[in-house]
This record gives C-alpha cells, structure tokens and sequence, in this order.
C-alpha cells in the first residue's frame, strides 16, 4: 500500500512531470535532468546513514518522518517558479525524505520478516509499487495536463501527508518483537513476546546467527559483484525510465498515450514481478535476474529502430524483465547477508548506484539537446543491460573464513592440548 500509492508517486511520477517542468521553467532536457541526478547524488551520500537508522532505531519511526518531508517537500515545490528553487526544494527536502522511506525502509522491513519467502514477499511489494504506478501515472498525468504541474505537486503533498504518512503506523521491527519467528515458522518453546511489543526501537534485536555485519559484508567478492551489476541495471533502468515519456514523444505518440503505455507497462509486469519472486524463491534468482535483463536488452534495441504505437508497445514488454528484476536484487542482499545489517549493507551500495543513477538520466538529457535523438541513449542502455546480465551469473555466495583465536595457545592452552601433554599417544 505504501509504495502503490506514495513509492510510485514518488518514483514513477518524476516521468510525468518532467516534460512539463522543463516547458515551465524554460529549461533543456537536460537541466531539468540535472534536478533528478542530484537527487540521486544526495541519497548515495545519505544512504548509507538511512540504512544504520533503519537498522537501529526500526522503520517505522523512519517512515514517518521520511513521508511527512517528502509530503511538505511538493507542497514547497508547487510554489517553485524558477530553476534554483525547485532544484533546492527537490534535493534537500522531498529526495532527503524519501531516501529515508519508500523502497529502502519498506524491503528492510520485509527482509526481518522473510527468509525461506524473501523472493516472494519483496516481489509483491515491487509488485504493489508498479499496480500503484500503473494507476497513478495516467492520472496524475490527466491531472497535469489539466491542471497543470503546481497543482499536480500539491495533490502529491497532501496524499504523501494525509494517506501515505498513517501507513508506516501498521510496520513492526521484527517477528522476535512478537515472540515469533520468520516465514511464519513456529517460535523456540522457551520464546515469548517481548514486553512492549508495539515498540520499534532499538532494544528488539533481531535474532539471525548467519548475519553478515557491514564490515564483513563489505570484505567479500559477493558485496562488489551484487554492486557493480546493480550499478550496471540502475544505469540502464533508471536512465530510461526517467527519459520515458519524453523518449515516446520523441517517437511521435502523444503525451496523453505515452502515459497510458507507461500505465499499462507496470500493469503487465505486476505478474511477472510474482512470478519471478515466487520461482525465484525454487530455483535461485541469479539466472532469472540475467534472463531478464538480457529481455531487456532486447527491448531497448528494439524501441531505437521501429516505428509506430503497437511495435513500440510490443517492444517495451520486453523491458518488463528488468521491472521483475528489481525485487530479486534487492533480496540478493538479504540471501548473501542476512538479517541484521540489511538496510545498513544496502546503504552503502547506494554511492555506487546512485552515481550511475545521478549520471546517466543527466547525460542523456544534454545528449537529446545537442542531438535530438534518443537512439545512442537507447543502445547505451541495451549494452548496460546485457553487462548486467553477465555479471549476475557471476555472483556466488560468500563463506566466511574461520577466525584466529584472540589468545596465544602457549598462555591459554585448550582442552585438546591439555590432553596431549597427558597423553602423548599417537591415538590421544
């Protein structure tokens, strides 16, 4: 409910507004980009500070505060009419509030409550913010075209206030606050409730003997492979899905329309997303992620060089693999990592994706100003796809090597020792 309403607002809304924002202020693709690009520069620096609070104070604290921001930030943004101040408005208050809610807090929260299920849980989720979008892009985009974008940001301020905010209420830390264990499973016999189960603060440790910590994590070939082919699918996606509407009226289709195949996109992928979540979950994700990004790939070489509503159409389902590989990753970082240090692990990949992400949508604006073409944005990306592809089927689950013991053996000599000195036998 969350992230179907205020996530693909928030996420998928940008697309609507950005041919119009740009119109209004006068601006290039590109600088009306650039506003998109920091904001993803400011959450790569943030990130990983969100993810630790995550981790230690809950998300639903978090939530709150990150949706009441992001609510008060489009009602700032309404009154925005030169390029500095929405720039402003749009980096320091709606994206610093939403680095802290949506996506990041919402799969965190998922991750404590899911193991054997992961896959599936996180893909309805992906799959709840995609049914959202495929509602809310054609009509905040009636909405816009009526009304006009101010206007347009103060119904998404209140929305984000008065609906999104109440939600976060409903989210709990973890099963062990409850007594309880993940997936549902039937808690230890001597486990019970915690005093205060409606707390979400720090003392609800959540119990998970296989967690990585950060530092850990950060040591091992898995973080920097799930890294680099996440930066490499973000580049693509992200770039793409920002240029949307403006890549379908570049080729031709009318605003109205490219918000509808936009709408209708997210519609078709919302069963892929439960499909791939839910096998994922049977045969592994890393060969479902590659076979979708490598669609993808497909998809975007395909929309460089055909013509008309249907072929175009028919060629951006193929992009729906990337749409179902969204959930997958994220729950790669739970599988490989654990419980504990979810959000905090995932945080610090966000300097990484989050400068492809700052990037490439901003290159690919100033590139269409000088060109006035889309086809190199399109194969770049369709490269990046299938780079992606490749690595996933590179990643492998880290193994922890055995630690040293702290204490020299000659001063503190073990009960295996002990028996040696006694009896210096071949079989002792």
């Amino acid at each position: 409910m969350t992230n179907g309403t205020g996530g693909a607002l928030q996420w998928q809304g940008f697309t609507v507004l950005f041919l119009p924002v740009s119109e209004s202020l006068g601006l290039g693709l590109g600088a009306t980009a650039l506003a998109f690009g920091l904001a993803r520069a400011e959450n790569g620096v943030i990130g990983p500070l969100s993810g630790w609070a995550i981790d230690r104070y809950g998300v639903r604290p978090l939530m709150i505060i990150g949706t009441i921001v992001v609510g008060i930030g489009y009602l700032l943004l309404s009154r925005a009419d030169n390029y500095l101040s929405f720039l402003l408005i749009y980096i320091f208050v709606i994206s610093v509030g939403a680095s802290t809610s949506f996506m990041q807090a919402t799969t965190a929260g998922i991750n404590s409550w899911f193991v054997r299920r992961r896959g599936l849980a996180m893909s309805i989720n992906a799959a709840a913010f995609r049914l959202g979008g495929a509602a809310m892009v054609p009509i905040l985009s009636v909405f816009v075209l009526e009304y006009g974008w101010q206007k347009a940001s103060v119904g998404i301020g209140l929305l984000m206030i008065f609906l999104v905010t109440p939600m976060a209420l409903a989210f709990r830390r973890s099963p062990e606050a409850y007594g309880l264990r993940p997936d549902g499973d039937p808690p230890p016999p001597s486990s019970g409730p915690v005093e205060d189960a409606t707390a979400d603060g720090p003392d609800l440790a959540i119990s998970d003997d296989e967690s990585w910590t950060t530092r850990e994590a950060l040591r091992t070939r898995a973080f920097w492979v799930l890294s680099i082919g996440t930066m490499l699918r973000i580049a693509a996606h992200g770039t793409i899905f920002v240029h949307m509407i403006a890549i379908l009226d570049w080729k031709g289709i009318d605003r109205q329309v490219a918000a509808n195949m936009v709408g209708l996109l997210a519609l078709i992928a919302v069963p892929l997303i439960l499909l791939a979540g839910y096998y994922g979950d049977r045969v592994g994700r890393t060969k479902l992620l590659s076979v979708g990004y490598a669609s993808s790939a497909v998809s975007l070489f395909l929309v460089a060089f055909v013509d008309g509503v249907v072929p175009i159409f028919l060629a951006l389902v193929l992009f729906a693999g990337s749409e179902a590989g969204s959930s997958l990753n994220w729950a790669l970082v739970g599988d490989l990592f654990g419980r504990k240090s979810f959000a905090t692990i995932r945080g610090m990949m966000a300097p990484l994706y989050n400068s492809v992400l700052m990037i490439g949508p901003v290159a690919a604006g100033f590139l269409f100003d000088a060109t006035d073409t889309y086809t190199p944005v399109l194969i770049t990306g369709g490269v990046l796809m299938l780079l992606a592809a490749v690595v996933f089927l590179r990643l492998e689950a880290p193994v922890r090597t055995p630690r040293a013991t702290e204490e020299p053996l000659a001063t503190v000599p073990s009960a295996v020792e002990q028996r040696v000195t006694a009896d210096p036998s071949p079989d002792a």
